[in-house]
């Protein structure tokens, strides 16, 4: 695989800028476009500053979201001075993909779309973007307007709780070609999208870098349990947590359980702050907060047990297969979950893990009371997680796969 990889994005999580850099350790030059919006900047972006970035890797904060929700009177200045150049470059193909767009009510999306596939000083070799939402559709126009591949990773969310279902179909059947994180994802995008995609779609396990991870190293005395639940949605199982803590001190299990994670306005943190008050568990379970990614890490290294007990939201949302499992697991760190989604891809119950069922408080407390108190048998399972979670969710697997599909795309050219 030659030539340059446009990626477009949302925002930069941690696991695609470990994929970003193993593209670019096998001296693929990589484009990174994101939002010119200041709620990424302060994060992602200081991630990226402190990993330093090779020479041929280019981070960028410029897609113009403003265009996504300005009125369409203030859209059509821009939409001229952005596609003029496209369409001078090559008529036939802007005006198809322009009617195309149209009856797709896909405008917005192509007029980004245009502005990307201008700031192109050459072709690249495709397009890539993970999760089918919002920046993913104008790297697919962006893609088409250049006559280049385009394809997509999906997640969970985007696809289990889709904001435009119609529109997402669309891209996924226009997509050259379509990653997915677990086998659940692969048959569940069939199921609802459509059979049209199968052939088209190929699941790869999702992987991370094993060595940017911190050396376990459990706390003393009282065993720590440590939940990441970023935004603490529903669908992280926070109410059914507190719960089974509640059982487990009633049992007279001694442990102490951490909570990592805020939603965006507080509301929520505030809330679970106060059930724990309420509940008298305010001495054996705490609320963090949010943390910056490497202090997690750190956090969940020091844990006895690590829990994240998934489900689905009452609108239907649920993790896929989510990263801090693999991360908790590649750690060694003796591992709870829920039988739910991709998860038991990662997670064998009862073979390097426990997998309980999704809301059963009294089942999480029973499975987290053998981790807590059997200490040979938590150590076999952290153990073999750690051979799971190598074997099949490192990142350079993970890359290996892209790279050989996206070197028969660039055969089909």
């Amino acid at each position: 695989m030659r030539g340059k990889i446009v990626y477009v994005l949302g925002f930069l999580p941690t696991y695609v800028l470990a994929e970003i850099l193993e593209l670019a350790s096998r001296g693929l030059r990589i484009h990174v476009f994101l939002p010119d919006s200041e709620s990424i900047s302060s994060h992602w972006l200081e991630m990226v500053d402190t990993c330093g970035l090779p020479e041929n890797v280019i981070v960028e904060k410029s897609i113009p979201v403003e265009l996504f929700r300005c009125p369409i009177r203030k859209l059509l200045p821009s939409a001229a001075r952005m596609c003029a150049p496209l369409f001078l470059r090559n008529p036939v193909r802007f005006i198809r993909n322009l009617m195309s767009a149209l009856r797709m009510r896909s405008f917005r999306f192509f007029v980004v779309g245009s502005f990307l596939a201008g700031r192109m000083t050459e072709y690249p070799a495709l397009f890539h973007s993970h999760f089918a939402r919002t920046v993913a559709f104008s790297a697919m126009w962006a893609a088409k307007l250049l006559g280049r591949p385009f394809t997509v990773t999906t997640h969970a969310v985007d696809i289990f709780l889709p904001r435009r279902e119609r529109l997402v179909k669309r891209l996924l059947e226009r997509a050259d070609g379509i990653f997915t994180i677990s086998g659940f994802n692969e048959d569940y995008m069939y199921r609802r999208f459509g059979e049209s995609l199968r052939g088209k779609v190929r699941m790869i396990h999702l992987g991370i870098d094993h060595d940017s991870l911190p050396e376990r190293n459990p706390t003393g005395g009282v065993p720590l349990v440590i939940c990441t639940a970023s935004g603490l949605g529903e669908k992280k199982g926070v109410p059914v947590l507190l719960e089974a803590c509640g059982i487990l001190k009633t049992r007279g299990i001694r442990f102490r359980c951490r909570v990592i994670g805020a939603d965006a306005g507080g509301f929520l943190l505030e809330k679970y702050r106060r059930e724990v008050r309420e509940a008298g568990l305010a001495d054996v379970v705490e609320f963090t907060g949010a943390m910056k990614s490497g202090d997690v890490l750190r956090e969940v290294a020091s844990a006895s047990v690590f829990v994240l007990p998934s489900m689905v939201s009452a609108a239907g949302d649920m993790d896929g297969i989510p990263v801090a499992l693999m991360e908790s697991m590649a750690m060694g760190i003796p591992t709870v979950s829920t039988r739910l989604s991709g998860i038991p891809e990662l997670v064998d119950d009862g073979k390097n893990g426990l997998l309980v069922t999704p809301g059963d408080s009294e089942e999480l407390a029973d499975a987290l009371e053998r981790m807590l108190t059997d200490a040979d048998f938590a150590r076999v399972m952290g153990a073999a997680g750690a051979v799971k979670a190598g074997r099949e969710f490192e990142v350079s697997g993970y890359v290996s796969g892209l790279l050989d599909h996206w070197s028969r795309l660039a055969c089909r050219e």
